[in-house]
Formats: C-alpha cells, structure tokens, sequence
C-alpha cells in the first residue's frame, strides 16, 4: 500500500506538469473555385486563404468544436470587385491518432462573382438579370476529411466546401476544393 501512494503521486504530478493541448490553428492554403449560375459558369479562380481557428475547449466533448474565420484572396479577378473574401467557420472534428477530419459550416462575403459571358447567345438578355441575382453573401457546407495532425504541424489536402449565395434571388452554387493547406498549432 505505501509503494502505490508515490507512484499515484507521482502520476499526478506528471499529469499536471504536462503542457494543455494547443488551441489555436493557424493556417494557409491554396484552393480553386468554380461558381455555376443558371445560364453560365465562372472561370475557375484561384485562391491563397489564411485561416485561424480556434478550439472550443481543451478537453471534453467541446475540445471537438472549432469555430475562427479567415480571409481569401482570388484570381481572376472580375473589373469592380475587390478580388476578396472573408468568412466565418465552425467545425466538428475527430481525433484519431494524427488523422483530424472536421466537417462544419462556413458563412461569408465574397468579391468573387463573376461570370463567362455566354458564346452561344451573344444578345441574350438574360445575362444581365443573372448578373444583377448574384449577392455578395454566400453560406457552404466544408469538408476536410484529408486532415492530419503531427505534433504542432497541422496539413490538410483535398478540402471540399459546398455552398451558394444566401441574396433572396441568389442563383449560383459554389464549388470550392482547397488543394493543400499547412499551418500551425500554438
């Protein structure tokens, strides 16, 4: 019995000494857009994005939890568009060993709509009405089943995100595949 005391002591102590996992990620990638409107398709855009998240809690079923934002920037551009966007994330994840899949929401505002105007209706009219539906807000669904985590090292490939234009006459879907992403736990 007393040979158990300093070694549960000792556990304890281990324990508390160890360092809080990190809760802060930063992270920059490189992703491509393409927007699908009723009549016409955008150019595939290329985007740079640098994103922060931020864990909820850092044990317990919140340390599951991530929510932060970032900011993308694309090219093309479209003339009178800042060539930017901002957005909102929250995300559930799992941890399975270094495998970190998150699958959330993603809500922003975009610069980045834009369209090819249309070879096989050159006096079609209808181009600008879907011009004028398309809003600046945009909501998606994210998916990152590509995601690993090696010790402060976070790399992510393959991410998925869903979406289209929240405007009350909004007709577009996006479809946005981030290619690669690397980044930080601090």
């Amino acid at each position: 019995m007393s040979t158990r005391n300093p070694l549960l002591a000792a556990a304890l102590l281990l324990a508390t000494a160890a360092p809080a996992a990190p809760r802060h990620e930063l992270s920059a990638g490189v992703a491509t857009l393409l927007q699908l409107g009723t009549f016409r398709t955008s150019p595939d855009i290329l985007m740079v994005e640098l994103k922060g998240l931020r864990t909820a809690a850092e044990e317990g079923p919140w340390s599951a939890v991530q929510f932060g934002g970032g900011l993308r920037v694309g090219w093309p551009a479209a003339r009178g568009h800042p060539p930017l966007e901002a957005f909102l994330q929250a995300q559930l994840g799992a941890k399975l060993g270094p495998w970190r899949p998150a699958a959330g929401f993603e809500l922003g505002l975009t610069g980045l709509n834009q369209r090819f105007y249309s070879l096989v209706y050159p006096d079609n009219r209808l181009e600008g009405y879907e011009d004028a539906t398309l809003g600046p807000a945009y909501g998606a669904f994210t998916l990152s089943p590509v995601r690993f985590q090696l010790g402060r090292v976070q790399l992510s490939a393959l991410q998925l995100n869903l979406g289209t234009g929240l405007g009350p006459r909004d007709s577009s879907v996006r479809v946005q595949v981030g290619v690669l992403s690397l980044g930080g736990w601090l």
